[in-house]
């Protein structure tokens, strides 16, 4: 009870001062998202899950509205989806080219403030999923797996956590799922602190992003 109170307290305080901090930065970016490319400022289909329920998760637009199309028109990015769960950004043509400067500097990320003002989201925790990966997860054969994911949805995903300063996208798959379970198992105010205090380095020296 103590640790969530804490942690709420933190998440709440931290992110107002985020969100006063990078409204006129939100602002431009919003601008020319609008200027470079049609559809909506953020992404119409963000939705992920948490506790196995869906919630939406503010970010920035970064592919073309199209995207879907494209992926069906390229059936080798869809392998590379498929086993990867994820395309490297080099390769993903369905990224706009302001897109990718967002990625690259983790930009399109910003508006999830908002989610943790709402409650759904905290400052640290486990990467959020989208639908379609909690659902291949558990279709699987992995029971390891099954079982990461059953306790990663107990908690609320985060905007940093230990994938992020442990490598990122260099980290496999099933090593983010193991990682997500390891912070559930161990979260404490001490650990938040430890992850946040190591999250601006990652984000300064790019690592892990591909």
């Amino acid at each position: 009870m103590l640790y969530r109170t804490s942690k709420r307290l933190l998440d709440i305080s931290i992110a107002v001062i985020l969100w006063i901090v990078f409204s006129p930065l939100m602002f431009l970016i919003s601008i020319l998202i609008i200027l470079s490319s049609k559809g909506p400022v953020f992404v119409s289909d963000s939705k992920r899950i948490s506790h196995f329920k869906p919630f939406f998760m503010y970010k920035f637009r970064t592919m073309k509205i199209n995207n879907e199309e494209i992926l069906k028109e390229n059936s080798g990015l869809q392998v590379i989806l498929d086993n990867n769960n994820k395309i490297p950004l080099n390769m993903d043509i369905r990224v706009t080219w302001l897109g990718k400067l967002l990625r690259k500097t983790d930009l399109d990320e910003i508006p999830q403030v908002i989610n943790i003002i709402l409650g759904n989201m905290s400052l640290v925790g486990p990467r959020p999923y989208m639908k379609w990966e909690v659902e291949k997860i558990l279709r699987g054969d992995d029971p390891i797996a099954k079982e990461n994911i059953r306790l990663i949805q107990t908690v609320k995903p985060g905007i940093t956590g230990l994938w992020q300063i442990s490598g990122r996208n260099s980290v496999k798959f099933k090593q983010r799922l193991e990682l997500g379970a390891m912070y559930t198992r161990n979260r404490s105010i001490w650990l938040d602190f430890k992850i946040l205090f190591k999250t601006p380095k990652v984000l300064f020296t790019g690592k892990g992003r591909i």
